[in-house]
């Protein structure tokens, strides 16, 4: 269980719309600090400068897809420890499965819940080794 309170939240999401729903959602209703990033091959670079203390990935994006930034995550020593929730319109158990064998800490299912977002955020977080 992490010591801290999360506030740093980064976000890979190419859907503007979807950017200011989870914006509004962290930094509104749960007072956290959020940097988005819609383009996926600028992502790792923007992690490193952020320095979040959990990362947010869309599964379908133009590039990249976020399994595959996960996998460039972990590849990377500045980033391979960050926790990574999905934010996801794939919900079937063998696209869940797929992501948790990747190492991913939670999976939200869109559409979701802007006022549920922040808490659903801190759970994931209490509950991270």
């Amino acid at each position: 269980m992490p010591a801290s309170e999360l506030n740093r939240i980064f976000y890979a999401e190419d859907d503007e719309d979807i950017q200011r729903i989870v914006r509004m959602s962290l930094e509104r209703i749960g007072k956290m600090t959020v940097q988005v990033e819609s383009d996926p091959l600028k992502a790792i670079d923007g992690m490193i400068e952020f320095k979040p203390e959990l990362v947010m990935l869309d599964w379908m994006m133009p590039g990249m897809d976020g399994p595959t930034l996960l996998k460039a995550m972990r590849q990377r020593p500045e980033t391979a420890s960050y926790p990574v929730v999905f934010i996801t319109a794939k919900a079937s158990m063998k696209e869940h499965e797929e992501l948790a064998a990747l190492g991913a800490a939670g999976i939200i299912s869109k559409p979701f819940s802007p006022k549920d977002l922040p808490n659903q955020l801190r759970e994931i977080w209490r509950n991270l080794p």
